[in-house]
């Protein structure tokens, strides 16, 4: 172990936690370990900076899941980070590997830890601007949803359904609501707005990850044969990606325009040229991508 990493020690034994955190940046950053990392995430459970602590913890999330103690802290980080959607979504993806008394009590764990954050911490702003999140420009919109995550699941789904019927809210955020549905594993039959803002109605249970649709599967096919370099191959395919989440989940694209979908997808005519009906689904497709992006920019 360096120095940094004594000092720190000797520090957090003093209770001089900001010290501490300080030494133990410095040292993650000249050298990432697990022992560092999760030194540290104690350290930012000290100073109550959770999503400090979340986010260091995710970066070795695997050790943590395999120690049931590492975990139970986990939970705390995540839920008091207003994370606890998030880790209701990971905790179905691992409890297949765990026994059944250990999900009762991680099950209990999270229950106690939500209780206590939300007595602490009260949602009822939240879900109000929730009610009325189309007011709001694209990326309040963002934000307001990624504090949903603070929220049980319960009223996560009870405040969120609505949204997805909301010509307002822009397609990328609903595919993210209904993508965490499908994590959640709600059984629950919902409406929402396609891209053509037709109300449809989906059962949740029957969504997939998008890499699993049979469309998602032809198009990464048809593109990896397109002539191009892979560094532009790279970033095309990023593009076409987000512009795939913005059709999910697939149920509502026309015959005639699936079959050009990639080059619609590309919004360019160098492959392919597009008749009036696939340009206008074209450029419809790129002004969402282009809100999307702008929210990096701004």
């Amino acid at each position: 172990m360096s120095e940094l990493y004594f000092q720190a020690e000797e520090a957090y034994k003093n209770k001089d936690y900001t010290k501490a955190r300080k030494l133990l940046e410095k040292e993650y950053l000249e050298k990432k370990t697990f022992r560092t990392n999760y030194f540290l995430f104690l350290v930012f459970l000290k100073i109550e900076d959770y999503i400090a602590a979340y986010e260091t913890a995710n970066e070795y999330i695997r050790q943590y899941i395999i120690d049931n103690e590492k975990f139970k802290k986990y939970q705390k980080a995540a839920i008091f980070a207003g994370m606890n959607v998030k880790l209701q979504e990971l905790s179905n993806n691992i409890f297949e590997y765990t026994t059944e008394s250990e999900q009762k009590e991680f099950d209990k764990n999270q229950q106690t830890l939500l209780t206590d954050y939300l007595n602490k911490n009260s949602k009822l702003e939240l879900m109000k601007q929730l009610s009325y999140l189309g007011i709001f420009p694209l990326f309040q919109q963002r934000k307001i949803l990624k504090d949903a995550y603070g929220l049980s699941v319960d009223d996560f789904f009870i405040n969120t359904k609505k949204i997805l019927i909301d010509s307002n809210i822009h397609p990328l955020l609903k595919s993210n609501i209904l993508d965490d549905y499908r994590k959640l594993n709600l059984e629950e039959t919902v409406q929402y707005t396609d891209y053509k803002n037709t109300v449809k109605t989906l059962d949740v249970k029957k969504l997939k990850e998008i890499k699993e649709y049979k469309i998602y599967k032809k198009i990464y096919k048809e593109f990896k044969q397109l002539p191009m370099n892979d560094f532009e191959k790279d970033l095309k395919w990023k593009e076409i990606v987000l512009k795939l989440m913005v059709l999910y989940p697939f149920n509502d694209i026309e015959q005639n325009l699936e079959q050009n979908l990639i080059y619609i997808l590309l919004c360019n005519d160098e492959f392919k040229v597009l008749n009036e009906q696939e340009l206008a689904f074209s450029k419809k497709l790129e002004d969402y991508i282009e809100q999307w992006n702008n929210l990096w920019i701004n």
